[in-house]
């Protein structure tokens, strides 16, 4: 666009195809330009053909090349060895009959798992997608079997749920192992950080978490006397009514209310919840497993809650209202046991609920998920046996050099590290510590150690962020298997640039 100004008066502007004419601010003339003059605007027509045809069935063939890259990492993968890792999980039944019954193809059901990993899919929307794209059904074994049909949601979660934690960390491992086999991971370093895989609960406010277990109580027992049980004692009664109301009192407090108030508030919220629960929680812990056998499976699982853990919450809480300190092991979820309130110091995240994963980052940007076997998992005691991991997975002697932040650091550490031949240089030394190495090679170090901060996120996104699972299990596994995605996206990206 050419402007030229002159005397308070736009003489000319001129566009690419569209020339404007104005004088004194007033347009007089718009021309279009031929062709001739721009190249670049070329002659076009209008085509009505196929406005008022009707779509019908049609068949369609298209050929399908082994060089996709979804192919290609199928090709890469062997079968036989993730089928391997995946049957003593499957002939673990509840009656010990696996051989009974229809028949399950191993090798289409497992390909579906690791569509669904890499998609990010849901049961039913992995059903779907692999009902409209080809590629997906060539990936799901078309091809290969000869009665092959598509598997169906339900199937889906058939398989994955016998599959164990520890099952699911061994396939990710495994696709690692390819990784490095076919050359696309570098496993002579690692960077090693931590995160939280958060829990798939609300924010456990005392006042909220009394009210659910007073739900929780009430739904049990109105199921008992729905069903007219014998053994319910007649004269047994939670006042909920009462109960919603003081909850509401507090929840709806002004937020200039005193603090010795909103106390006051809270502990006569807790009598009543206690006085009301009592008599309920002790006929739910007399309940023998006779009288508990025959009941339907949610109000089992809602009255093993209660008699499990409600009485213990209750009397945490009452440490709350006594002293005003938190009880170190308080229950944060009914339904989820392995959830811990987490401090990393985030600005916008002050405190997270639910467990740490270490995790390591090697060349080609993969990572490799760690065991778990703590809710904390904290980095000073975690960093030994990360190490020694990476070398079960890659061999004892392929990791020469290892990164962290100050986090990991200690003395022990880092001669443990010196021990097994491993430089130290990348694990970053707090500033009380005098003995360092130089600043050259550190700063090197501390950049590449960054690096591993995005690929957590691109992790989260793979269902390594908030989990949507209800047990701790199946929250572990999930984890496992969102780092196991992430690397099957690299590893799929990796062979599709090699492709082109």
């Amino acid at each position: 666009m050419l402007l030229t100004k002159r005397r308070r008066h736009l003489d000319q502007l001129t566009f690419k195809g569209l020339h404007v004419l104005s004088i004194s601010h007033r347009i007089l003339l718009y021309t279009l330009r031929p062709s001739a003059v721009y190249p670049r605007v070329e002659r076009m027509s209008l085509c009505h053909q196929g406005l008022d045809v009707p779509v019908t069935d049609t068949a369609v063939t298209v050929a399908v090349l082994s060089t996709e890259p979804l192919l290609a990492l199928a090709n890469a993968m062997d079968w036989c060895h993730i089928a391997h890792l995946a049957i003593p999980d499957l002939k673990r039944t509840t009656k010990g009959c696996w051989y009974l019954g229809r028949r399950l193809s191993l090798r289409s059901h497992l390909a579906v798992m690791i569509l669904q990993t890499l998609l990010k899919e849901t049961d039913r929307g992995l059903e779907q997608r692999i009902k409209q794209t080809l590629v997906l059904q060539v990936f799901h074994c078309s091809s290969v079997l000869p009665t092959w049909h598509r598997t169906d949601h339900t199937k889906l979660e058939e398989l994955r749920n016998p599959l164990t934690r520890e099952t699911h960390r061994a396939i990710g491992n495994y696709v690692l192992t390819v990784a490095q086999r076919v050359g696309f991971a570098d496993a002579t370093w690692m960077d090693v950080d931590s995160t939280v895989q958060e829990a798939n609960i609300s924010y456990p406010a005392d006042s909220v978490l009394m009210k659910k277990l007073c739900e929780k109580a009430h739904r049990v027992l109105a199921f008992l006397k729905a069903q007219k049980k014998a053994y319910a004692p007649k004269g047994l009664h939670i006042d909920i009514e009462a109960i919603r109301t003081a909850a509401q009192r507090y929840f709806f407090l002004a937020k200039t209310t005193a603090i010795e108030e909103r106390r006051a508030i809270f502990a006569g919220y807790h009598r009543l919840v206690k006085r009301q629960l009592r008599p309920a929680i002790q006929f739910y812990q007399s309940m023998s497993a006779r009288q508990r056998q025959p009941l339907p499976w949610h109000i089992k699982r809602t009255l093993d809650q209660v008699r499990s853990s409600g009485w213990r919450y209750l009397l945490d809480v009452g440490h709350f209202v006594r002293t005003n300190t938190i009880q170190p092991r308080k229950r944060l979820a009914f339904h989820a046991e392995a959830v811990a309130c987490i401090k990393k110091g985030k600005v916008g995240k002050p405190h997270e609920f639910g467990r740490v994963f270490q995790l390591g980052r090697i060349g080609g940007n993969f990572l490799i998920a760690f065991p778990c076997t703590d809710i904390r998992m904290d980095d000073k005691q975690s960093l030994l046996p990360v190490i020694h991991e990476h070398r079960a997975v890659f061999g004892e002697h392929q990791l020469k050099q290892v990164g962290t932040d100050k986090g990991y650091y200690s003395a022990r550490n880092i001669q443990a590290l010196e021990a097994l031949t491993i430089n130290a240089d990348g694990v970053q030394r707090p500033a009380t510590i005098k003995q360092r190495p130089p600043p050259d090679v550190t700063s090197t170090l501390k950049r590449r150690r960054a690096g591993i901060e995005p690929l957590i996120q691109h992790a989260k996104a793979f269902g390594l962020g908030r989990s949507r699972m209800k047990s701790d299990e199946t929250t572990l596994a999930s984890g496992y298997r969102a780092v196991m995605g992430f690397n099957l996206h690299q590893l799929m990206r990796h062979m599709q640039c090699v492709s082109t």
